[in-house]
């Protein structure tokens, strides 16, 4: 159990770093709590991170787009969803 503890902080800091998440959740699998401990003090990839937290925005924002205008099907629903707020 506590392998998958550490492979899911392994992904979460792969993540926020900028790194490869499959390669450090693999490597967590192997030897533990040594990547993540490792990864930890590794230095963050700026480039890759925004180019990353730029992908999770755009799905996030297409997704609050979707949800806000199912219910508009013309001009006048949008008018009076305009009007509620």
């Amino acid at each position: 159990m506590m392998q998958y503890l550490w492979m899911f902080l392994a992904g979460l800091i792969a993540f926020t770093k900028g790194r490869g998440i499959l390669r450090w959740v693999l490597a967590a699998y192997v030897f533990s709590f040594f990547a993540p401990a490792v990864l930890a003090f590794l230095p963050m990839k700026t480039e890759k991170y925004m180019e990353r937290e730029a992908r999770v925005m755009d799905w996030a924002e297409g997704q609050v787009t979707k949800k806000e205008v199912q219910d508009i099907n013309t001009v006048d629903d949008l008018f009076k969803q305009l009007e509620t707020k």
